[in-house]
């Protein structure tokens, strides 16, 4: 099973662990939608790269069609 975002703690969690992935421009996170939606600059980051960040810190991640 996927870990899921409970609360505020788990959005800083993620936040504050994200932000460090270069070319993270904004992050919006959603509690009761489970969301995270991540604005980035693709010349500088990849999805691969937000894929390992966000595995290091116990979630996994999909994108949204």
């Amino acid at each position: 099973p996927t870990p899921a975002m409970h609360c505020e703690g788990c959005e800083n969690r993620i936040k504050s662990n994200i932000r460090f992935v270069k070319g993270t421009k904004k992050i919006i996170t959603s509690v009761p939608n489970q969301t995270v939606t991540i604005i980035y600059n693709n010349e500088k980051t990849t999805y691969q790269d937000y894929e390992k960040a966000f595995k290091k810190i116990g979630y996994t991640i999909k994108k949204k069609k």
